[in-house]
């Protein structure tokens, strides 16, 4: 008994303690919800291509993958401005978390210029892999598209450390939940051509997938402009470039972006090969698009 009543003190104390259970939770859970609403966006993706056609759903995890895993390392950088917010925000230099979060859409705005720049990559790419002509055609048209939305997703990975960094990961959520309403309901939208829009198929994905940050953008928006902020982190006034920031932010952020590209370049990897066992198979594919699909609700 004493045992028992010893072991639950521990969870009591460490519960109630400074940076214990209690305050990493009150922080984590919004983060919590914010990646399980990715997933969600993504297996309703999949759910909804998959009762428009095989190709299709075949199609959109393969060429969305890579276009993430050419992302991911962009990702990382931009996500490392949440450590600069931090520090900035410990050590009393609050004027400073602007500059690095404009420093961070700076490296969105090379990504999305590079990502643009894979577009004429696309179909010389998507036929070496030679996955069945009809899965390739829509991997080509799925992967353009979405290289058109980098800047968007990048940016708003760099902008959510300003409430990241400091602590408060509420607004991050509202973004989240914002911009999954807006993906699930465009895809419903534009892939089936419901209430006078256009059939689209897995265009109508990538068009809806694109438009996903555009709520969070306007969301963090609204919220720097707002004059208490802009006065006290130079939301606003730290738009200029600072080289040695930058390059700061390029020596820690580089790192993590390579280890996050690595790993879902394995992924991507697995299923390109996948699609080649029996090219002229396509439910080999879209099965295993599938199954990733629901597996990625695990985690």
């Amino acid at each position: 008994m004493s045992v028992v009543k010893s072991f639950y003190r521990t969870i009591k104390d460490r519960w109630q303690s400074e940076s214990g259970y209690r305050q990493v939770l009150i922080i984590a859970f919004p983060l919590i919800l914010s990646t399980g609403s990715w997933s969600v966006q993504q297996f309703v993706d999949r759910v909804f291509l998959t009762w428009y056609s095989p190709e299709a759903v075949a199609a959109a995890m393969p060429a969305g993958l890579l276009n993430f895993t050419i992302m991911s390392f962009f990702l990382g950088i931009a996500g490392y401005v949440s450590t600069f917010a931090a520090q900035y925000y410990g050590a009393n230099q609050h004027q400073r978390i602007g500059p690095a979060i404009w420093q961070g859409n700076y490296v969105a705005l090379l990504g999305g210029l590079f990502l643009i720049g894979m577009i004429p990559l696309a179909e010389p790419f998507f036929k070496y892999v030679n996955h069945a002509p009809g899965v390739q055609k829509n991997e080509i048209i799925y992967f353009q598209i979405l290289c058109l939305g980098g800047f968007g997703s990048i940016a708003v990975s760099a902008m959510s450390g300003f409430f990241s960094g400091r602590g408060k990961t509420w607004p991050i959520l509202w973004a989240n939940i914002a911009g999954t309403a807006t993906n699930l309901i465009g895809d419903y939208l534009l892939i089936f051509g419901k209430f006078g829009f256009p059939e689209m198929g897995i265009t109508g994905a990538a068009i809806a997938t694109i438009l996903t940050p555009v709520p969070a953008l306007i969301i963090y928006a609204i919220i720097f402009s707002r004059p208490k902020y802009n006065h006290r982190y130079h939301l606003l006034k730290g738009w200029r470039f600072e080289k040695p920031l930058f390059m700061r932010l390029m020596k820690f952020g580089v790192p993590s972006g390579v280890q996050f590209f690595l790993d879902v370049a394995g992924f991507t990897a697995f299923l390109l090969f996948i699609g080649k066992i029996n090219p002229g198979d396509v439910s080999i594919l879209a099965a295993t698009n599938i199954a990733f699909g629901i597996n990625s609700l695990s985690f």
